[in-house]
């Protein structure tokens, strides 16, 4: 029969596993929370964060308001969608 002491490091190490295994999954989760970019010229090419704040950071019709902090780098989180590296890579293929 385990002891009192051993019960209570057992049960320590499998609520930290399963900490750690939540900590791990919702860092996953949030960097895959962000949106793509959308397929328009703009996007397409480089650039820094300010460029991106121009149009970002007040909002108009045609581009949304940025609802987070800057971290400096907008391409960290925000990719190109998939379809528009497909069609990306069929332009540079058919050149």
């Amino acid at each position: 029969m385990p002891t009192e002491e051993a019960s209570a490091r057992t049960l320590m190490m499998i609520v930290s596993v399963i900490g750690l295994i939540f900590a791990v999954v919702m860092v996953i989760l949030f960097f895959n929370a962000a949106p793509a970019r959308s397929n328009i010229p703009d996007h397409h090419v480089y650039t820094d964060a300010k460029a991106c704040l121009e149009c970002h950071l007040v909002g108009n019709e045609k581009s949304p308001t940025m609802p987070h902090l800057n971290i400096g780098n907008c391409h960290y989180c925000h990719r190109l969608a998939k379809s528009s590296l497909k069609n990306k890579a069929r332009k540079n293929t058919s050149d």
